[in-house]
C-alpha cells in the first residue's frame, strides 16, 4: 500500500460508451478533506468532461462514478462505484499508527472502519526490522529480569516468543508486530 491515497477516477456512460482513458484520471484524495469535497469535484469534473466531449451515443450524461484502480488504503475499502468514500475518509485522516492499527483490523479481521477505529485503542503495535537486538529488547520489555542471573543452563528463545506472542503485518513497507494478547 502507497503512503498517497488516490483512485483513478472515471464514469460509467464513458466506460459503456469506450471513452472512459479520456477524461479518466489520477486523483490524489489528500488533496480533498473529506467525500464531500471529493463529492463536489467530481461533479464539477464530470460537467466539464460532458461540455467537452457529450456521449451523444448513449444520450447520456456523465453521472455515475466509476473508480477502476485505488492506492493508499485497505483493499477492503474500495468498491467500484465510489459508495465507500466515507469509510475511506475515515481511515486516510488518522494519523501514523493510528492508520496502521485500524489498517490491521481491517486486513486481518474485516473490521469495518468505524469498528476498527473504535478497538485501535486496544492494541500494542511495535514497529520491527526483525534484528536479534530487537528481539532482545522485546523479550526484555516483558520480562525485564530474565537476563539478570546470566545462568548458563538457561536459555532465552527470543524468536519463538515473538512467534508466540506476536503478529507481524506489513504496511506501507514497514512491518509491525502486534500483540496476540490484546487481540
Amino acid at each position: 500500500m502507497s503512503t498517497k491515497s488516490a483512485i483513478f477516477l472515471t464514469d460509467y456512460a464513458s466506460y459503456n460508451n469506450g471513452s472512459q482513458f479520456e477524461f479518466g484520471h489520477w486523483v490524489n484524495l489528500d488533496k480533498f478533506s473529506d467525500e464531500v469535497e471529493l463529492g463536489d469535484y467530481i461533479s464539477e469534473h464530470f460537467k466539464k468532461c460532458d461540455l467537452e466531449s457529450p456521449l451523444d451515443d448513449f444520450g447520456s450524461i456523465r453521472e455515475e462514478t466509476m473508480i477502476t484502480d485505488f492506492e493508499g488504503f485497505p483493499d477492503e475499502l474500495y468498491c467500484e462505484s465510489g459508495s465507500t468514500f466515507e469509510q475511506i475518509y475515515s481511515f486516510i485522516n488518522l494519523d501514523g499508527i493510528d492508520k496502521v492499527k485500524v489498517a490491521f483490523l481491517i486486513d486481518d479481521f474485516g473490521y469495518s472502519v468505524e469498528n476498527a477505529i473504535e478497538k485501535m485503542d486496544d492494541l500494542h503495535i511495535l514497529e520491527y526490522d526483525g534484528t536479534y537486538e530487537e528481539k532482545y529488547e522485546i523479550f526484555e520489555m516483558y520480562y525485564p529480569d530474565a537476563y539478570e542471573n546470566n545462568n548458563p543452563y538457561i536459555t532465552v528463545d527470543e524468536d519463538s516468543f515473538i512467534d508466540e506472542n506476536f503478529t507481524e503485518f506489513e504496511f506501507e513497507g514497514q512491518t509491525y508486530l502486534i500483540d496476540n494478547n490484546q487481540l
